[in-house]
């Protein structure tokens, strides 16, 4: 029987090993949300999706692929903007792309629209947090397009 130093030892290194493989990925989910609306919308404003170059289903299936591995390190911006705000970013991609050729620079650079203001890397923490906030309370554009 081992000596119960070694026992303790053992689960704080087991812990400890656990604890390290975690991730402190801020918004993964959102990332993923903003991601596969580009993905989708791409097309429609004719916009390429290669790289990454798909051999199995269509650009926009291995698009959306990449994106949900490459989304696990969460955003660049390190804020979680909460499912309101993500909601609205993704309505303004559609909607851009919905109207055929529209506003595509919101397709390739969502944080250039009001709505997705929030994953600007180049803005503050501060500036991010309070352009979400105004979407969350229904202060800001809401990403309709008119």
């Amino acid at each position: 029987m081992a000596p119960r130093w070694l026992e303790t030892c053992s689960v704080a290194a087991i812990a400890l090993a656990v604890a390290a493989c975690g991730t402190d990925a801020v918004g993964v989910q959102a990332c993923r949300q903003v991601q596969e609306a580009q993905c989708r919308a791409a097309p429609a404003c004719g916009v390429t999706l290669e790289p990454p170059y798909h051999t199995n289903g269509s650009a926009v299936d291995e698009c959306i692929r990449f994106y949900d591995i490459a989304c696990l390190h969460g955003l660049a911006n390190n804020t979680d903007p909460g499912p309101i705000a993500v909601d609205a970013c993704v309505a303004a991609i559609r909607g851009a792309a919905a109207t055929g050729g529209g506003d595509c620079s919101v397709v390739v650079n969502p944080s250039t629209t009001p709505a997705c203001a929030w994953m600007a890397t180049s803005s503050s923490a501060s500036d991010a947090s309070a352009a979400a906030s105004a979407i969350d309370s229904g202060t800001g554009d809401e990403g309709e397009v008119q």
